[in-house]
Parts: structure tokens; sequence; C-alpha cells
């Protein structure tokens, strides 16, 4: 196996020296350059036994980059040893620049190798028989989901040209006026043998892989497209469609200029553009988002934090970031009108917003209590199954095209 590029932290060990021991925790690999070392198992009394050799051109202590599992086995330098330090983060980011298929099957290439060295007599020998069969339990129940990731993974690549993926539309409400002043576009995948899928499920695995970048281009733009359609079908320039993001997507170069290229192709104005981003996006407080949302800001998109209130214990991002638009979660607005203490914080973001002129949308709205106590409370937008469910582009135009005839 060849040395990661980039990951070059070079390490010298001596003859004799332990590089790597039995039961410790591991936190990287490493790659041999010269020298020879010697692989062994102790065992309970403290005595050893030799299960291998390795010299250079070999990796050593490749598990600590997969899993968080202790090292299974000592290694000591025979000779004086040239290696080359791998550590699970740097694997990590040169496994996501690779082809999305590739961390998950090496992961799973090195369960099978770790499973293997676990079936062995010497290890048998030494670990216990009920040790072991749980050991292999946990992992054959990875390498399962492994294994079921990475299927899932192939079919998703293909979901797009086969048109498995759709969209659905959830609207936006004005509470006083029942008006629908915009939708959020939702990821959708129709799986051709199991049918419709969780988006729970298969959103997760998107975002692992990388897969999510391509789907999210395709969502955007046919969002813009069904925005279109619908502005042509009532004159309504003011309506606005939200669109949800990963973290991924902050990570392709080309992500702005994709988002503008579709505007000026679809003839969407960006103020009528919703980026949705959760409260982890801001956790890794990166410069290169910072800069991306500042530059869709400029060209007058507007910045919404998902599921505000959950994910990060701190506001400071309000002022680091250009957010314009706060999503209160779900099960705040589920849980006010039984908890005082959730009361008092969906009141607090609902201040909090006024006085640093966000705009504000409720997530969840499920009964006409909600609907009253956020009218009290004086939140103007809002979402939710009390005004509809998540729908496909027909049945959303039909119910926007409702509110028009109804008009004097």
């Amino acid at each position: 196996m060849d040395p990661v590029d980039g990951l070059q932290v070079e390490k010298l060990y001596r003859a004799g020296e332990i590089i790597m021991r039995q039961g410790e925790p591991g936190e990287c690999a490493y790659f041999m350059q010269s020298g020879r070392v010697e692989i062994v198992l102790e065992r309970p009394d403290g005595s050893e036994i030799e299960v291998g050799r390795r010299g250079p051109g070999t990796l050593i202590g490749e598990m600590a980059i997969v899993d968080d599992g202790p090292r299974s086995a000592t290694v000591r330098a025979l000779e004086d040893c040239r290696l080359l330090e791998i550590s699970k983060a740097d694997f990590s980011r040169a496994v996501s620049n690779a082809n999305p298929i590739v961390g998950l099957v090496t992961k799973l290439i090195l369960m099978r190798y770790r499973d293997i060295l676990q079936r062995s007599e010497n290890v048998r020998e030494f670990a216990g028989v009920t040790t072991m069969l749980e050991q292999q339990e946990r992992y054959h129940a990875e390498e399962s989901r492994v294994l079921d990731a990475v299927r899932m993974a192939n079919e998703f690549k293909v979901a797009v040209v086969r048109k498995e993926l759709f969209l659905e539309y959830q609207p936006f409400i004005e509470i006083d006026t029942g008006r629908i002043v915009g939708f959020e576009a939702l990821m959708r995948w129709n799986h051709p043998k199991t049918g419709r899928m969780r988006p729970d499920l298969f959103i997760p695995m998107a975002e692992d892989t990388g897969l999510i970048i391509e789907a999210t281009r395709w969502a955007f733009r046919e969002a813009c497209k069904t925005l279109k359609r619908m502005i042509t079908q009532t004159g309504d320039s003011a309506l606005f469609i939200s669109v949800n993001f990963s973290a991924q997507d902050f990570d392709d170069p080309a992500f702005l200029d994709e988002l503008l290229f579709t505007l000026h192709e679809t003839g969407i104005h960006p103020t009528q553009i919703h980026l949705e981003i959760t409260e982890r996006l801001l956790l890794r407080q990166s410069e290169g988002v910072k800069k991306i949302l500042q530059q869709c800001r400029e060209h007058e998109m507007q910045i919404a934090i998902d599921d505000f209130g959950t994910g990060y214990s701190s506001l400071s991002y309000l002022h680091q970031y250009p957010v314009s638009t706060l999503k209160i979660d779900q099960s705040f607005v589920r849980n006010m009108t039984t908890d005082k203490g959730v009361l008092g914080l969906v009141k607090s973001i609902l201040s909090l917003s006024e006085n640093m002129g966000l705009a504000i949308i409720a997530e969840g709205v499920e009964t006409q209590q909600h609907v009253e106590m956020l009218q009290t409370l004086k939140c103007r937008v809002a979402q939710g199954y009390f005004f509809a469910r998540p729908m496909p582009e027909h049945e959303a135009a039909s119910l926007l095209a409702g509110q028009y005839t109804k008009l004097p």
C-alpha cells in the first residue's frame, strides 16, 4: 500500500522500542518506510507469542483509522524504523476527497481484516470464546451496515438519472391571514424495489458519501423551476422557496456559481431563495462557509437556520454569520403549550429575533392551540401539519391558486 499523499508525518523508532501496545487506544496507523517490526500477542500471564513480521511498504495499526477499538496486538521495532504516521482525521479527509464509495469500502475491507485476525487460533486462545463471539457479532453487524450503505449509495448515484428522486412542497403560512408566503422543497426518494424511502435513512448516507452535492444541485434547480411556474400562475412575485443544504454542499468549490447560474437560467430573483442550513454547519467555524454565506447574502439570498435551538449552546454565530431567518424547532412548538420552560425559550427566541432584526418561522404547528399561542406571541409565519403536509407540486399549486380565488 502506498503512503497517503499529504499525510507524511515521519516517526523514528529505535530497535527494541514499542510502537504500539495491545489493549491501548489507537489514534493512528503507520506506513513503514524502512526497518522491520514484529507483531506479538500478549497472554494474560504476561508472556508473548509472535504472530507476524512486517517490513518496508506495509501498513501497521490500520484499524485505528477506521474504528475506536483498542490495539489488537503489540508492535515492536526489530530494527531502526522510519514510519509515516496517518491519523484518523487526516485519513478521513483524504477519503472524503476520493470517490464517495471509497470510504465505505475501505472500512469494510479493514473490518474484515480485523475479523480474520480475531478468528485466528492465537487470538481465540487469549481473548476467550465469549469475548470472541461478542466481537464477531459486533463486527458482523457493522459489516452488514456498511454493505447496506454501499448498496444504497450505488443505488442513490443513479436515482437522479432515473428520476427516482422527487420534491414535495410544504407551505409557509402567514398566521394572521392564512396566506401562503412560500414553500419548503423537501427531497424524496421513490426506491424502485422498496418504494418510498424515509429521508432520515438516505439523506445521512448521501451526506456521508458526498453524493448529496449532486442531489442538492438537482433539488435546487427543480425547486426554482417550480417557483417560476407558481409565480407565473399567480403573479405573486413575493413568493419564496426554501431549499435545504448540507455541510458537504459548502465544500463544493462550484457551489455559489451553480446557484447563480440556476437562478439566471430559471429567472428567479435571489431574494426569493432561502438557503436552509442547520446549526451543525456553523459548528465548523469555517472561514470558507462564512465567506460563501456572506456572498450569498450579498447576492440577496436569505439564510435560514433550521431546527433553531437544538444544536449549538452559543448564540455567537448569529453575529458571525449573515443569518436572516430562524426556524424555531418543532419540539419547542410542540411542548410550549404544556411546559413553561419551553414557552419561555420560545419567547426568548422571538425577543432575540426582534432585537437582531431576524425573521422567525415556527415549525411543527399541529393544533389550533399552537396557532393561537403563536399569534399571542406575535410570531408571523408558521409551518406544520395543521396547515398542510408536504405535497406534490400540482397539489401545492392548487392550494396556492385556491387562496387567490377567495380574494375579493
